[in-house]
């Protein structure tokens, strides 16, 4: 039996071959078959389960797999638990692969930026006294970055 992708654990012996070499007696080879019940690593868990190690450890987080057992200082998961993991479909996470749709995504422009444009145009044209970016964030509820976008969309710059 060879060690798993990503291991860096040596080969150990089993249990009988130990028994065996003590005794004199002839050393039968390795069982063929895994046992559900050996402990593995999130990296070791991840190559069987078809994800990576930091998906392991998300997933025992968030309660999609068992949270594992700690032993030793490191925390361990069994082959049956991350066999169950390589059966579960992976979550959607944002555009499928092959997407040609590569524009980004158009952001909804907020009320309140329209309103802090409306009052930059009202001091251009003299109606009202000069803009104070921290007052008009006070006043509307948001951010000072969002004022500050919000008077340079009204100028016609960039608004980053």
């Amino acid at each position: 039996m060879s060690p798993l992708p990503g291991s860096k654990r040596p080969l150990l012996y089993d249990a009988a071959q130990v028994d065996a070499h003590l005794s004199g007696e002839p050393v039968p080879a390795l069982p063929t078959e895994p046992d559900p019940s050996d402990l593995l690593t999130d990296a070791e868990a991840g190559a069987i389960a078809g994800v990576t190690a930091s998906t392991i450890r998300a997933d025992a987080t968030t309660g999609l797999i068992a949270p594992g057992r700690e032993l030793y200082g490191r925390r361990w998961w069994t082959r049956a638990e991350a066999d169950a993991r390589a059966g579960r479909q992976t979550q959607y996470k944002g555009r499928t692969p092959g997407a040609t749709d590569k524009t980004p995504r158009s952001r909804r422009p907020s009320p309140k930026a329209a309103q802090i444009a409306a009052e930059v145009e009202r001091a251009e044209a003299g109606h009202r006294g000069p803009i104070d970016a921290d007052i008009l964030a006070a006043q509307y509820g948001v951010s000072r970055r969002t004022v500050d976008r919000a008077i340079a969309k009204a100028k016609g710059g960039p608004s980053q």
